[in-house]
């Protein structure tokens, strides 16, 4: 398995766990009240690995571009740097 696949790998594990991480929250909030003080501080949870699961994808699809053409990605990566 190549350096990339073993990221990819890694990344896709992360996001699962971050999306795991984020429906254990949301099952906690369901069973409480709303007016639980609890709910700010699961919902400040919640947004914290919400917002961090989204640059994990652009990373995931970033090395998916780049295990299905490595010229290509190899070139976009120069091009937006120059």
């Amino acid at each position: 398995m190549s350096e990339l696949e073993d990221d990819l790998r890694a990344t896709t594990e992360d996001i699962a766990a971050d999306a795991a991480e984020l429906q254990a929250i949301e099952e906690e909030k369901g069973r409480l009240d709303p007016q639980d003080p609890r709910m700010a501080e699961l919902s400040e949870d919640g947004e914290r690995v919400a917002r961090g699961i989204v640059p994990k994808t652009v990373v995931q699809r970033g090395l998916v571009d780049e295990l299905r053409d490595p010229d290509e990605s190899s070139d976009d990566r120069h091009s937006a740097e120059g």
